[in-house]
């Protein structure tokens, strides 16, 4: 038998015909369709209440939408290349393209926003089509449920529609699945489950779905897989490659378990803050006002041309693409007048004096760096040198977007190197089935989203989400068609779902002139705040519940109400970053006041 020893019927603690491990936007998908197709589902995530979501909730809430099937399989051809991918695989990915607009009409009740229609001219469309290069490109667009990016929009419609379901989907948060239960020929067969402290059987008629993404918050797999000593997720914290260790022990293949995305400035860093769990996308590289501006590694020398636009991490190299040879401590190095220049036109999520190191001279930097003596002034006098010349020798930087370093105080800024998601994980097939090493499927398994996504090679943005509605789909229709495994009728366990407890509000009391007021249009969902107001003077805010970002989110939800009640207004100034919530926060402030008017 491949996998963990199979438990006897009667010893499962209860019995569901599907279940789906991992919710984010594919397990979203999969357990819709396959509660649509008549099935009783459970959907599990190890996630507590307000953070379930996956990646897909950080995600910038576009799908990759093609206008040609043969265009497109061109395209992706050459994106995969020159790796290789099973053309089932492809034809259904490819297929599924071309009907996105309609699929966002028919399953998410939106009409879609093309990104390339709406806003042809705007710095994210621009980035629509991330290989230009490629015969077929022309065809790629994105698709969005309206105007806004990375504010969570998709996926809350992806988890409206697990709440619609309610009565055939229960939500297990808090829950992480530990190892799949198999039987004696390999048939999948269900589940163990660590639930409330205590590893809870669970039996699955028609099979189980993984879509419990990738390993993005696993260093050990980062470093065994990625080669890395140490990257900074983007996304969910949850992603930590459970899924690969338990279909590994299932007899999975496992695939694409070298390839990665990156985000944010230039290659793919970001700022090293103290204490931050995540990083945050920026798009940055150097333009014609950075001239005074280098990223140096671990020597102290230059290693890639900073006014590159990256394509999720990827940068030119030698007729590819590739990631940057990565350093253990990356530095941005500036010179004061460029120091100035941040500062009038900041970053977002930070406060750059706070992350600066400062020394009057380069020498005397490169010693507060540690780094090798010489090596900073050399790399700085070698590209002053390029500056004047007009020509970057070493990595091709434009010659409009450099210029001789200026006078001192110079200033350096630690950056960590991000990782968006990674790819790698169990093979599947065209119907979603994950395969064995034996090339065959593993009978009741299915898998969609990033866990095994199936980027081989060079991935073009908006297409993990499309992937996750695609092969969600695919999944759960098909895992809904096994054949059912014969278990007695089990209700224990059943009709517990986390997701609509943790939507409930409970009883608030309130006091005179306090009224609650809520907002849904937040990162996290429901943002409840009570509010006393008194002679239409707002005198005070409590936060009631919220599930934001516990960073930049956080910030907002402390700063904004302060300001509200000085102000007594609520179009305060957003707080950097955090738009999403600041909005929501101001939404449910103006919904309270107006409870006061009843």
């Amino acid at each position: 038998m491949k996998g963990d020893s199979v438990i006897l019927a009667d010893q499962f603690d209860t019995i569901y015909d599907v279940v789906v491990l991992g919710f984010g936007g594919a397990g979203a998908t999969a357990a819709r369709f396959a509660a649509d197709a008549g099935k009783q589902v459970l959907l599990v995530d190890a996630a507590p209440y307000g953070e379930e979501g996956g990646n897909t909730r950080y995600a910038g809430q576009a799908a990759n939408f093609a206008r040609d099937y043969d265009q497109m399989m061109t395209y992706y051809n050459w994106l995969t290349y020159p790796m290789t991918l099973p053309e089932d695989v492809k034809a259904a990915y490819v297929h599924g393209l071309t009907q996105n607009k309609a699929y966002f009409e028919k399953y998410l009740g939106v009409k879609p926003m093309a990104s390339r229609e709406i806003a042809p001219n705007s710095p994210l469309t621009a980035r629509v089509v991330e290989y230009p290069e490629f015969p077929g490109h022309d065809t790629n667009d994105a698709l969005s449920v309206h105007k806004g990016h990375f504010d969570a929009a998709l996926w809350k419609i992806l988890r409206q529609k697990v709440v619609d379901r309610a009565d055939r989907i229960d939500v297990w948060l808090d829950s992480p699945a530990k190892k799949l239960l198999q039987a004696a020929d390999g048939t999948v067969v269900g589940v163990t489950i660590l639930r409330n402290g205590e590893l809870v059987q669970v039996a699955a008629r028609h099979g189980v779905v993984l879509t419990m993404g990738g390993f993005e918050n696993n260093q050990d797999m980062i470093q065994t897989y990625l080669g890395e000593a140490n990257l900074s997720p983007m996304g969910s914290l949850y992603n930590r490659g459970d899924g690969i260790s338990m279909a590994e022990r299932a007899g999975a293949k496992m695939w694409h378990m070298t390839n990665y995305e990156s985000y944010s400035l230039m290659h793919g860093l970001y700022f090293a803050v103290p204490g931050a769990k995540r990083s945050h996308e920026t798009y940055w590289e150097a333009g014609p006002e950075d001239g005074g501006v280098i990223v140096i590694g671990d020597d102290g020398t230059r290693y890639f041309n900073e006014a590159e636009v990256a394509r999720h991490g990827h940068i030119y190299s030698h007729g590819s693409w590739r990631h940057a040879p990565l350093s253990v401590k990356p530095y941005m190095i500036f010179d004061q007048a460029q120091y100035t220049h941040f500062q009038a036109k900041p970053f977002k999520y930070i406060q750059l004096a706070d992350l600066v190191i400062k020394a009057d001279s380069i020498a005397a930097l490169e010693q507060k760096l540690g780094l090798p003596q010489g090596n900073l002034t050399a790399a700085i006098d070698t590209y002053d040198r390029y500056a004047k010349a007009g020509k970057d020798e070493q990595f091709g930087r434009p010659a409009e977007t450099m210029r001789p370093f200026g006078a001192g105080p110079y200033y350096a800024v630690l950056m960590v190197n991000t990782i968006l998601n990674t790819q790698g994980g169990p093979a599947r097939n065209g119907k979603a089935e994950i395969i064995g090493q034996d090339n065959q499927p593993i009978p009741h398994l299915f898998g969609a989203g990033e866990l095994g996504g199936i980027t081989a090679n060079l991935y073009q943005g908006a297409g993990n989400l499309a992937e996750c509605l695609i092969f969600g789909k695919i999944a759960g229709e098909n895992v809904a068609k096994t054949a059912p495994l014969s278990y007695p009728t089990s209700g224990q366990h059943q009709k517990i779902n986390d997701l609509l407890s943790g939507d409930q509000l409970g009883e608030i009391k309130l006091g005179p002139n306090e009224y609650l007021g809520q907002s849904n249009s937040g990162m996290g969902g429901k943002l409840v705040v009570k509010v006393t107001y008194i002679d239409h003077t707002i005198k005070h805010i409590e936060i009631v519940q919220q599930h934001e970002s516990e960073d930049v989110g956080l910030v907002a939800l402390q700063q904004l109400p302060e300001e509200m009640v000085a102000q007594n207004n609520t179009e305060v100034d957003a707080t950097t970053g955090a738009s999403a919530t600041s909005h929501a926060l101001q939404a449910a402030v103006r919904d309270a006041i107006s409870k006061s008017q009843q």
